[in-house]
């Protein structure tokens, strides 16, 4: 139903804009360089708050493939509650702490930063 679209040259979740069709972003496109990504609309849930998995890995062969998984990674949390008629609302879709450091409503964020660590043996 949604796509986001990112500007290229931008990070920490600005300049993100949500078309639901694609005359939209043809349009947005003549003007703007940009990357264009399908919107989960059912995206994984904790306590009401979407979340996503920061994780990173070095492949050091691709044969055999062998994947190295750095030992710690980090869970972010949107910092309202996920709603998919709101699709408007960036602090409960974009998971980003560039964004949600600027969320001033009335809900706290239950969830902060979470590390998990994990074995640095690797996946062949």
């Amino acid at each position: 139903r949604s796509t986001w679209v990112k500007p290229a040259e931008m990070s920490r979740g600005r300049g993100i804009k949500i078309f639901n069709n694609l005359a939209e972003i043809l349009d947005y496109g003549k003007e703007h360089q940009y990357v264009v990504q399908k919107y989960l609309e059912n995206p994984m849930i904790v306590m009401r708050r979407k979340f996503d998995i920061r994780q990173w890995v070095l492949v050091t062969s691709f044969c055999p493939l062998t994947i190295w998984f750095y030992e710690e990674c980090y869970v972010r949390f949107g910092a309202a509650d996920y709603r998919i008629d709101e699709i408007k609302n960036k602090f409960a879709h974009l998971t980003n702490n560039s964004v949600a450091k600027h969320y001033e409503g009335s809900e706290p964020i239950a969830v902060s930063y979470t590390h998990l660590t994990l074995p640095t043996t690797p996946y062949v």
